[in-house]
């Protein structure tokens, strides 16, 4: 067998280049506004860089091809050895390193370099320019490439990742492509009609005008729909855009004149007529807010306890 066919077999003739070795990459967190992902923006993020000394190009020494790391311990100031404590057992364990005394270089302060001390980096400040597309969505990514702190002992810097963290609205939700909106409008205004407007993220003003004739009347929670007026699409061809969803609450009057009350169920369809017969009850409903009237009946429980009485607080009255 020759000696091709034999590194083949055990691997010397399949080893390739060796791997190069990369940084970590590190993940910062961006807030934006629902503006800025409707509109899109350009701004920076502040950041200190860990770069190689410029003076000495990483290697700490003031000397052409000189290097403060111990070339024994790789600069970590201790090595790996083996002893054998018994027949058949080895104990490995970690010792300072012989050539640097454990301090994980061996230049003189004299051959330091004079741009770093010696500690072979520096600090710089390295603001990344971030560009928010339109239509880009909480925890999108945009990424930099080989951004990361450089370290003499990797050959790779790893990358900076900008995560947009998007923050709450006020008036807006965003649900996909999509933006909802809640609108109050009166009781009036959901049966004879209404023009109303609204902002859009961009500054617009948006007019809307409803005419029951054509469209109905305006039931509470209803949603209506303005096409093309939600969030623009990411990477669409063409200004696409989703679509805006008005939920409407109909805000109802405390209460109503007696003569308004009549003119009001002469306009309306008449309601469904109630035939009683033979014995009943008859009911009423209460103005006070439900947790208002629990709270009433449960102190006049707790006094009926305290005078040694009992019976509901609330009753029907009988016919």
């Amino acid at each position: 067998m020759d000696m091709d066919m034999m590194n083949m077999m055990f691997g010397g003739g399949m080893r390739g280049a060796p791997r190069r070795r990369k940084g970590k990459d590190v993940g910062i967190a961006f807030p934006v506004s629902l503006e800025d992902l409707y509109k899109g923006k350009t701004t920076t993020v502040p950041r200190d860089k860990t770069i190689l000394c410029p003076k000495c190009k990483g290697s700490g020494s003031n000397k052409p091809g000189g290097s403060a790391v111990c070339q024994g311990c790789r600069g970590q100031g201790a090595k790996m050895m083996m002893r054998q404590v018994g027949p058949g057992m080895i104990q490995q364990m970690q010792v300072p390193c012989d050539a640097c005394g454990g301090r994980g270089s061996n230049i003189s302060e004299a051959d330091k370099c004079t741009g770093c001390r010696g500690t072979r980096t520096k600090q710089t400040e390295a603001p990344l320019r971030v560009v928010i597309q339109p239509g880009m969505s909480h925890n999108d990514q945009i990424p930099f490439r080989m951004e990361g702190d450089q370290d003499p002992d990797i050959d790779v810097p790893g990358d900076i990742v900008v995560v947009l963290q998007q923050l709450k609205h006020d008036t807006f939700t965003r649900e996909g492509n999509d933006l909802h909106v809640k609108h109050k409008i009166s009781l009036a205004d959901a049966l004879c009609g209404f023009m109303t407007t609204i902002t859009q993220l961009d500054g617009r003003t948006l007019v809307i005008s409803h005419d029951p004739k054509t469209g109905g009347f305006i039931k509470p929670g209803e949603k209506k729909c303005i096409t093309g007026e939600g969030m623009p699409i990411a990477d669409a061809p063409g200004k696409k855009c989703g679509d805006m969803v008005i939920t409407f609450e109909v805000v109802f009057p405390d209460r109503l004149e007696e003569g308004a009350v009549d003119a009001l169920r002469m306009a309306l369809p008449p309601a469904p007529q109630v035939t009683v017969d033979g014995e009943h009850e008859e009911c009423y409903l209460t103005r006070q807010p439900l947790d208002e009237l629990k709270k009433e009946m449960e102190k006049e429980a707790e006094d009926d306890d305290d005078e040694g009485g009992g019976g509901p607080g609330i009753r029907c009255a009988q016919q």
